[in-house]
């Protein structure tokens, strides 16, 4: 089997829903033993959706994704002993990450400056909405809190006014981001041989998101024009098909023309720059008539076979019965105790080498004793603490 770039590297995941679960998800598709901390009632994704069967088993698919691959220990950080086992797994570790909110985790001894007085050279990473600097540092917020206030919303108009986008884009874009963060710190801490402390914010992200309208409105003082809308031009845009959406990128002139041959335009096929945008009114009702000869599929195919920057809208059933997914291996089979699930790899190719989760995903709290056990506790004493309720162990699942 060939070597994972974080092969060797610990990890203590003290995460929950799913910027930082999603980060530390792709730790350990890169290679890394990721230790998931979570709480006696575990992490609050994992009564998200699915089968009556994996939520019996607290697998619930909002879970399941960003999960697999990982350990999971279940611990009462609130008691002292609780945030003692966390301090003990941190000594062996290299990379601490944790997302709650700034100042939360002081009252528990599990703050940066705790961690690193038990664990020099750590990497200790911080995931919030806002930073732990600040303003609004001390702000609480979820994706769809910070979609409103990072500008994200407000270039995105539709109807009766701003709208969030179907999906927690902004969550999954963070973990993507400390990712690259703390495999810089790694690089960083070879570099200096000290721990490393990340900082990082899901608006800090989102505003990178918005890179050249960010750009535009710091250097300027204005907003970067006109929310984004479904059209923005004769053959740039939306536009409905006979069953479905098509979307076209006419940017240039030789898009456009490329568009019109694709279509059987030919009355378009010679118009230069000047000529779309003087008969841009005449070339978009054309173009929304013809749209409506053929469904969206059927555009798409004939956009793809003929190279043209232009496709139709899919659902992701329909994306994935394209193969392309499959082509790229984007998705693995895992094993859990509630059924096998289709998950996510890392998304890119090194050295024609994809990288997917070591194992399946765990039951709440499967590993705790195993964990234990590694710390050094002995049989009698784990089974104290579970009876305490300090952790939460196989007695209870």
């Amino acid at each position: 089997m060939s070597p994972k770039p974080l092969d060797g590297l610990r990890v203590v995941d003290l995460t929950h829903v799913l910027a930082g679960p999603y980060c530390t998800y792709q730790l350990g598709l890169l290679g890394a033993d990721v230790v998931k901390v979570e709480s006696l009632k575990g992490d609050m994704v994992r009564g998200w959706g699915g089968t009556e069967e994996q939520l019996d088993k607290k697998l619930g698919s909002g879970f399941v994704p960003q999960n697999a691959g990982k350990k999971s220990v279940s611990i009462d950080i609130t008691q002292k002993e609780g945030a003692e086992i966390v301090l003990k797994l941190s000594e062996n570790a290299d990379i601490f990450v944790e997302n709650y909110r700034p100042g939360a985790l002081r009252k528990y001894g599990l703050d940066y400056e705790s961690v690193k007085h038990r664990a020099p050279n750590i990497i200790y990473t911080s995931i919030s909405a806002f930073g732990h600097t600040g303003p609004h540092g001390h702000r609480p917020g979820f994706d769809d809190v910070v979609q409103a206030t990072s500008g994200y919303m407000s270039v995105n108009v539709r109807g009766d006014g701003p709208i969030r986008t179907g999906g927690p884009v902004l969550d999954y874009a963070t973990g993507m981001h400390a990712t690259s963060a703390i495999l810089a710190a790694v690089l960083l801490k070879e570099k200096t041989g000290e721990g490393q402390r990340i900082d990082i914010a899901m608006q800090d992200v989102t505003m990178l998101l918005l890179n050249r309208n960010t750009s535009i409105t710091a250097s300027t003082g204005q907003e970067s024009g006109e929310p984004a809308g479904n059209r923005d031009g004769p053959m740039l845009g939306r536009f409905q098909a006979k069953e479905g959406y098509v979307m076209l990128a006419g940017y240039l002139p030789v898009h456009c023309r490329s568009i019109c041959a694709a279509m059987g335009l030919k009355r378009f096929a010679d118009f230069n720059g000047k000529a779309f945008a003087e008969h841009s009114v005449e070339v978009e009702a054309v173009v929304e008539q013809t749209m409506l000869e053929k469904t969206a599929l059927e555009w798409d195919d004939i956009f793809a076979k003929a190279g043209v920057v232009g496709g139709g809208v899919r659902n992701l059933t329909q994306v994935l019965e394209t193969g392309q997914p499959a082509s790229r291996e984007l998705l693995t089979s895992v094993n859990s105790a509630a059924g096998e699930f289709e998950v996510t790899t890392n998304g890119y190719r090194i050295n024609e080498q994809v990288f997917k989760p070591s194992s399946g995903v765990p039951e709440l709290g499967e590993h705790t004793q195993e964990v234990l056990s590694g710390l050094g506790y002995k049989e009698d004493r784990i089974k104290a603490l579970i009876n305490e309720r300090t952790v939460y162990g196989d007695e209870h699942r």
